[in-house]
């Protein structure tokens, strides 16, 4: 999944409590840190040894040179397996209760068959457990980047819709949406102030957005900048747990809301994917799924709190979550209006 706001994660030790009353607080010195880092570092180790198949563990692993990467959902290392620099994701705990790896799997091969995503040594569609090679010479997008590369993005997505190209499922945000909630609802997840009432406007979408949605075709459905990457030969997509057939303007929406365009650079933007016939219809269905995005990405914050373990992190979720929850609502009104939706009470209807 995405990164949250260009953030990395931090690791750290917890203060031991104090459970004796009247003993003295532990003194934690520096060869104790020593001696728990290197015991996590251990544990860490076995288990992405243990998460290797056996025909790479055959080959020899040295784990002194692994590294870790980006990534907040998944767990990704850079590591050295005979002599060659490769990529392991550890699914995040959790996520198969709403990422079905199997799909993954098969999307992920699908689009780099057809040359749009580089091809995975190993993929474990029951677990997630994927490996893939290291691309040293190439960068990720940042929002800041993503600015500068408008009309090649725009290229880039243009050729993948219109590629032919068939996912094995649908990607559904309204279906999504519910699953998330029933999911967040399980885990005792406290939901944001005022949910209830901007559910039900949310869900009032839903018929008319149908109504002018475009054809069905094969999409990305997370296009944050950093699943996009710069190589010599251009740009590739990588990162396929949300692929599935869906309305093209749900990927516009995305990389235009994630990288932080403005009203000019999302109509260049526009512009350049539909090779300068942008129609009102399209620009509707942005709006709306920008909207529909900010909502869903909330809810998904919900899961990634109750799931993390480190109340630091748990933190940085609940702030994220708030704040598209609050852009989500903010947004509302001009999407409502765009749809002639009339959000006002029954008796103040005329």
């Amino acid at each position: 999944m995405m990164l949250i706001g260009g953030r990395r994660e931090r690791s750290g030790l917890a203060a031991a409590a104090d459970l004796g009353g009247s003993a003295p607080p532990r003194d934690t010195s520096r060869g104790e840190i020593g001696l728990l880092e290197g015991l996590r570092r251990f544990i860490d180790g076995r288990r992405i040894e243990a998460a290797l198949p056996p025909e790479l563990r055959r080959k020899g692993v040295n784990l002194d040179t692994r590294e870790r990467l980006g990534g907040l959902t998944n767990q990704n290392y850079k590591i050295m397996v005979g002599g060659e620099a490769l990529v392991l994701r550890l699914p995040g705990w959790g996520t198969g209760r709403f990422i079905r790896r199997s799909i993954e799997r098969t999307n992920q091969e699908a689009a780099a068959r057809a040359g749009f995503t580089p091809h995975s040594v190993f993929f474990d569609g029951r677990t997630g457990v994927k490996i893939t090679r290291f691309l040293g010479e190439a960068c990720a997008l940042d929002p800041r980047a993503a600015k500068d590369r408008t009309e090649a993005v725009a290229g880039l997505l243009a050729r993948f819709h219109r590629s032919g190209l068939r996912f094995v499922n649908d990607f559904d945000v309204f279906k999504l949406a519910r699953t998330y909630e029933r999911v967040a609802h399980g885990r005792f997840a406290r939901f944001y102030e005022g949910y209830a009432h901007i559910r039900t406007r949310v869900q009032a979408i839903e018929r008319p957005l149908s109504l002018i949605a475009g054809d069905r075709v094969a999409c990305h459905n997370d296009l944050v900048p950093e699943n996009i990457l710069v190589s010599p030969e251009g740009l590739t997509l990588i990162d396929w747990e949300y692929s599935g057939m869906n309305d093209p303007a749900w990927d516009l929406a995305s990389f235009a809301l994630e990288s932080g365009f403005d009203e000019e650079l999302e109509a260049r933007f526009l512009a350049a994917y539909a090779e300068g016939r942008v129609t009102e219809r399209l620009k509707i269905r942005v709006d709306a799924y920008k909207l529909l995005q900010d909502f869903l990405w909330s809810l998904w914050s919900l899961l990634q709190e109750t799931a993390s373990r480190d109340p630091v992190r748990a933190r940085s979720y609940r702030d994220y979550g708030t704040d598209r929850f609050m852009r989500a609502r903010n947004r509302l009104a001009h999407v409502e209006a765009r749809f002639g939706i009339d959000k006002r009470p029954e008796g103040k209807r005329r």
